[in-house]
This record gives C-alpha cells, sequence and structure tokens, in this order.
C-alpha cells in the first residue's frame, strides 16, 4: 500500500471515530411493564354489584349484542379508576346496570359503598362516587395522539383475579363494532391486550402511565380483539355527568351517509370530494327549519372538515343546545347542473327524549331517581283499578338507575312517602327535598297489593 493510500485509510478512520464518538449513545432497551403497575396501581378499584331476581329475566350476550360484547355482561364483577382524589370513580354503565348496590374496594383493600352520580348508556360510562379521600387519580393521556402499533397495559380484575397486568399495542383506531355508530361514536380502540370478564371499565395505559382508554369490549368469536373507549371521549362525557349528571346531547334531525364513489359518479360530484351526503330532513327539527336541503353534501361543521358519519354525530351531540352553528355546504345548482360551496346557519336543537335541563342547571332531587313520573289521570285510574285513590304513577323505569334499585317497577302508584300521603307529583317533591338526610319509606301500589321500598335519600345528592 503507498504511503498516500494509507494516510487517507488513516484519514478515514479517525473520521469514523469521532464520528461514532459524536453520535448519541443508544438508548437503553425497553425492560419491563413494572415501574408503570407499580405506580397505577393504587388509581384502580374493584367493584362488585349485588342484583336481585331480575337476573333470571336477562338474556344471553350474543342475543343482545351480536359478535361484539361487554366482556363480564351480568357477572357482577368489573374495574374502575379514580378520576378525582374526593372519591369519584368511574367504570362501565355495563358493570352497574340493574345493580340493588355497588361495593367499590380499593388497591389497599378498604371497601366502600358506591352510589352513582350519573351513566351515558351511548358511551357505557358511569360515574360513582364513594366516602373516601386523598386518593390518587389517573392521568388522562390525549387518544387522538395514539397510533396503531404504540404498546398498551391493561390492568383489571378479569374471572375475579384481582389486578392482573396485560400488555399488547393498538391494532386498530376508530372502530365502530355495534349496529349504531352514535355507540361511542365509532371511536372504539382495538387491542391485542388480553381483555376478559372482569377488565371491563378498567384502564388501558400507554407507556407514559396516562390513560388513552375505557376497556369495554370482546370480540365473542375470536381471541386478542378487545375495544376500548377512547380517553378524549372520556373525559368530556365525565365532565357532562359530573356536572348535571346526564349528558344532553344536540340534535340536528337530518338522515345522513358518507359519500360513495357510485354516488359521486352519478351526481357529478367533484373528485376527492369528502363530506357527509344529506338523504333527508327530520319534520319540524333544527335541520328542516334552516335552509339545509336534500341532497346538500356537508363538507364542514363550525370550521372542522368531515369525513365520516361519527365524526358529525359526535360534533353535534356535543354542542350546547340552542347554539347556532355554521356549515359549509356543497350544493347542486340543478340550474347549470353544478357544484357550488354555500354557507348555511342552523340552531341546534335538544335531542328528542332528553331532559330539559341546561349546562348549568342542576336536576331537580326527583329526577335522579331516573323513572318517568305522573300524577294519576283518570284514564290511569280506570285502567289501574285504583277506585278514587290519588298518587303518583311510574310510567318508565331507567335501567340502573336509583330508581329500579329501590325497586320501583313501572304502573306502580306511589302513596305515601316518608309516612305522608302523596297526591301530586309536586308533593313527592317536596318531600324528598325535606327528607334529604333521612332514609324515606316509600308506599307503593302495585297489581291488587302494596307494599314498603326504602330510599336512601344522601344518594339524591
Amino acid at each position: 500500500m503507498t504511503h498516500r493510500r494509507i494516510r487517507s485509510a488513516l484519514c478515514a478512520s479517525a473520521w469514523l471515530a469521532a464520528a461514532l464518538w459524536a453520535s448519541p449513545a443508544p438508548a437503553q432497551p425497553f425492560k419491563s411493564f413494572a415501574p408503570l403497575v407499580k405506580e397505577q396501581t393504587p388509581r384502580i378499584v374493584h367493584i362488585k354489584t349485588g342484583t336481585g331476581a331480575q337476573d333470571k329475566e336477562k338474556k344471553e350476550p350474543g342475543e343482545q349484542f351480536g359478535p361484539f360484547r361487554p366482556p363480564e355482561f351480568f357477572s357482577g364483577r368489573g374495574t374502575g379508576f379514580v378520576v378525582e382524589a374526593g372519591g369519584l370513580i368511574v367504570t362501565n354503565y355495563h358493570v352497574i346496570q340493574n345493580s340493588e348496590s355497588i361495593e367499590v374496594i380499593l388497591s389497599s383493600e378498604e371497601s366502600f359503598r358506591g352510589r352513582v352520580i350519573g351513566v351515558d348508556e351511548r358511551t357505557d360510562l358511569a360515574l360513582l362516587q364513594i366516602d373516601a379521600g386523598n386518593l390518587s387519580p389517573v392521568r388522562f393521556g390525549d387518544s387522538n395522539k395514539v397510533e396503531v402499533g404504540d404498546w398498551v397495559v391493561a390492568i383489571g380484575d378479569p374471572l375475579g383475579l384481582n389486578y392482573s397486568v396485560t400488555a399488547g399495542i393498538i391494532s386498530a383506531k376508530g372502530r365502530n363494532i355495534f349496529d349504531s355508530e352514535n355507540t361511542a361514536y365509532g371511536e372504539f380502540l382495538q387491542t391485542d391486550a388480553a381483555i376478559n370478564p372482569g377488565n371491563s371499565g378498567g384502564p388501558l395505559y400507554n407507556l407514559d402511565g396516562e390513560v388513552i382508554g375505557m376497556n369495554t369490549a370482546i370480540s365473542s368469536r375470536g381471541q386478542g380483539i378487545g375495544f376500548a373507549v377512547p380517553s378524549n371521549l372520556l373525559v368530556e362525557i365525565i365532565r357532562r355527568l359530573k356536572e348535571s349528571g346526564r349528558v344532553v346531547r344536540g340534535w340536528l334531525g337530518v338522515v345522513i351517509q358518507e359519500i360513495t364513489p357510485e354516488w359521486a359518479r352519478s351526481v357529478g360530484l367533484p373528485e376527492r370530494t369528502r363530506g357527509i351526503v344529506v338523504n333527508d330532513l327530520v319534520p319540524n327539527a333544527p335541520a328542516s327549519r334552516s335552509t339545509l336541503r336534500k341532497g346538500d353534501v356537508i363538507v364542514s361543521y363550525q370550521g372542522e372538515s368531515l369525513k365520516r358519519v361519527p365524526q358529525l354525530q359526535k360534533l353535534v351531540a356535543f354542542t350546547q343546545p340552542g347554539t347556532k352553528v355554521k356549515v359549509e355546504v356543497m350544493r347542486k345548482d340543478d340550474g347549470r347542473n353544478e357544484w357550488r360551496n354555500t354557507t348555511v346557519e342552523i340552531e341546534i336543537g335538544r335531542e328528542p327524549g332528553e331532559p330539559n335541563v341546561t349546562r348549568n342547571e342542576k336536576p331537580r332531587l326527583i329526577d335522579k331517581l331516573d323513572v318517568s313520573l305522573g300524577n294519576v289521570t283518570e284514564q290511569a285510574r280506570k285502567r289501574l283499578g285504583l277506585g278514587t285513590q290519588q298518587g303518583v304513577l311510574v310510567e318508565r323505569v331507567g335501567a340502573g338507575g336509583i330508581g329500579q334499585r329501590i325497586g320501583l317497577s313501572a304502573g306502580d302508584v306511589i302513596l305515601e312517602a316518608a309516612r305522608r300521603e302523596v297526591k301530586t307529583l309536586e308533593e313527592f317533591a317536596r318531600i324528598l327535598e325535606d327528607n334529604l338526610q333521612n332514609r324515606i319509606s316509600i308506599l307503593v301500589q302495585r297489581e291488587n297489593r302494596t307494599l314498603y321500598l326504602t330510599l336512601f335519600a344522601p344518594d339524591l345528592r
């Protein structure tokens, strides 16, 4: 080798050594989930529920939910986690649905009676309160930043095996696993972290120890296919349940679908147009009172571009009723046979069937029973054979609500409360307000017999 080649080789070696010396040290390899588990375990609770004879009438999970179902449907076990130091616990609604008693057990093995603050069936969420303080709440992460392939950790109570830990990855995002896209708005996170009966209501963590989802459902036809409600949706629902005990949703009143290539070609829609097609308008609904038309393509809502039906459903649902919003639409000008952009202003209404409770208004105590009540009418008196008996008629009982848990049934007539005769709905409401600290004895007539039920009034706070 010539001196020139030797010098070149030495220079190259020196340059390589300097480059390697200047390069950052390789990252330490990931070794264990143990630090995350140790930190988060005190934030997780085990939930036991007690139910009555109604369990005998419940359907098998497959009959109601098809291929996807809550992991521990009707098993009386579940998981939850702390969201506020003062004893606020969140879990799945189906964990406590139809329960007569709720027991919340901390990692310290302390046990507390759980009170239902509010439930939202559409996102399968329930907010509970226990009389405990100085608890360690979880930290929520941003589920919008979750990527397919990210590591995740699930901690829960599968099959009664408390605080079991499983790990996996995010397998997919934006899953719509039930018939209705309104169920969690088609935003379920899919994971292969093992989820079994008892895991429902438990947290799904990222590697930073942040909750990015709530484990909610599994596939009954396969293994390693679980689903979690994303954290950003959880945070919004928890906030609303804490404010008023329920979620009041906005309503547009449209029949919609996503754009299909066939439909786009048939109407001459410009290529790569993204949006939601308006198939029909519900009569006397907010949309029908605006200038929105059948055949319009909604491309944005309050400035947010639209791609999927659940996206629009979620945006509308979380808009305060009474708010005037602007939607950008593409509309075909029949006269000139071309599409043009236009802006439509719509005043969002209240979803049909929702109670009239504003954002800052707290529901009355009587509303927290989660039952529909009415004064006994002449028609009801004849139908029920009440004679001249006055009282309050129970028209409907909400699943999992306080009314159901104390034993009220549709068709009952409330005759007395706190040993005071009840003649009207307003009288019953006043009696509840006057006895907030007490156990209230309620006398009801059910068919041809009368019976006493007991309401623990502090549950209504």
